[in-house]
């Protein structure tokens, strides 16, 4: 089983982060692959607080199975005020001939010097804020250069720097955007980097461990519980994490083998152990009956797994038996709950997860962004299986996906 990491980087050239080079990224402004329906500020709203959320994250995600997700994309958004804890998922396709890019423009985006400048290509794509890249409705009245989507936003964007701006374009209208005055950075936007993926193979995870996989709780049908419930518990005692978060079988590793004791400096798995000795009263080394026996074995998993690649802030996988990755035992997705796709009423199943490394990278960890309040311990993301397309009757393709918060437990 293959699964993509993802990991972030201060990016290059930062035109490599717009929609011409279908990228993943976080932060900064969406870069929307579908720009002929850019959503308006409206349909961005917090359902709690009523304020704007801001641009997470993107990943591109093609499905080349299907005609209609030749380019395929998914925008989470959330807002920042932490007590709301509000989060949205956004999915968009188009068909590789479309109104927007060329159908070479994938091949075409490595070469040096790539743009897109087709007035065919052009004509139809909608104009964006430029204070936060939704849907605008006018122009600067001064330069007739930049767009807004609300007046409040027009007023921020001027006196973070625009207004500076404005004069030189007034005089110069060609003026490039690198030899303008420098604005001030905004914390409505969160710090843009390019998402890096990185591929990597990981064994088949015990299902009795991942309770929240697409696959089922259990991994076997009602009928069939009783019958393998024996063969779970022997499973329950071969297995074992490595040093790279992969699961193996301790009868095919011996050097994996949980021994008779175990020695350990990992404080929370230290008292981890110290609650189960006190909880059952049993003594005695860190043995493999303990480890087996601690409380939250998710969350034991949940470190081993970020122990080997500690930067990696997005885990990306389809397979129906992807061990999802929840840090903790309590309050993890049931994929018989998970709410049917809102467009074609099918099932939606896991296709990836936000890790919270990703919190410090944005500054969280670090205070640097005092007004912004977000938090989580894994963010897990569902789409339709289908990855449906809106009927042709609606002129916006935007479709919501469900997204699952889990929190630590405390």
């Amino acid at each position: 089983m293959d699964v993509v990491l993802g990991f972030l980087e201060e990016p290059i050239n930062k035109d490599e982060l717009t929609s011409n080079y279908f990228p993943n990224k976080i932060g900064g402004k969406p870069a929307w692959l579908d720009l002929g329906n850019i959503p308006k500020r409206e349909e961005l709203l917090c359902e709690k607080c009523s304020k704007q959320m801001s641009f997470l994250l993107q990943i591109y995600a093609p499905w080349d199975e299907k005609k209609e997700c030749h380019h395929r994309s998914v925008f989470i958004f959330c807002c920042q005020n932490g007590g709301c804890n509000y989060y949205k998922a956004i999915r968009s396709q188009l068909e590789q001939v479309n109104e927007y890019y060329p159908e070479d423009a994938e091949e075409r985006k490595y070469e040096e010097g790539y743009s897109i400048s087709e007035e065919k290509y052009l004509v139809n794509r909608q104009t964006t804020c430029e204070f936060c890249g939704l849907h605008s409705k006018s122009k600067c009245a001064g330069c007739q250069k930049v767009n807004y989507c609300c007046k409040e936003h027009q007023q921020a964007d001027w006196d973070l720097g625009h207004r500076e701006q404005c004069k030189i374009l007034k005089e110069k209208p060609d003026t490039p955007s690198d030899k303008l005055p420098s604005k001030k950075q905004v914390d409505f936007l969160f710090k843009e980097f390019e998402l890096i993926n990185e591929t990597m193979e990981l064994l088949d995870f015990p299902m009795y461990h991942n309770y929240g996989s697409s696959s089922g709780a259990s991994g076997a049908d009602q009928d069939d519980e009783d019958d393998e419930e024996e063969h779970e518990d022997d499973d329950a005692d071969d297995v074992e994490i490595d040093e790279h978060g992969n699961v193996v079988k301790m009868s095919q590793c011996k050097d994996l083998m949980i021994t008779k004791e175990i020695t350990t400096n990992d404080p929370d798995t230290i008292k981890d152990f110290e609650d189960y000795v006190g909880e059952t009263g049993k003594s005695g080394g860190f043995n493999d009956e303990t480890f087996l026996n601690i409380k939250d074995k998710q969350l034991l998993y949940f470190r081993r797994i970020l122990a080997k690649d500690q930067d990696q802030v997005l885990r990306y996988c389809r397979d129906p038996n992807y061990p999802i990755v929840w840090v903790s035992e309590t309050d993890k997705q049931n994929p018989q709950e998970v709410p049917c796709c809102e467009n074609c009423g099918g099932n939606r199943k896991f296709e990836f997860q936000i890790l919270p490394p990703l919190l410090y990278f944005l500054g969280m960890d670090q205070q640097l962004m005092s007004t912004i309040d977000i938090d989580f311990g894994v963010l897990s993301i569902y789409t339709c299986e289908n990855s449906c397309k809106k009927n042709s009757t609606y002129k916006n393709s935007l479709i919501n996906e469900f997204i699952f918060k889990q929190d630590f437990k405390k």
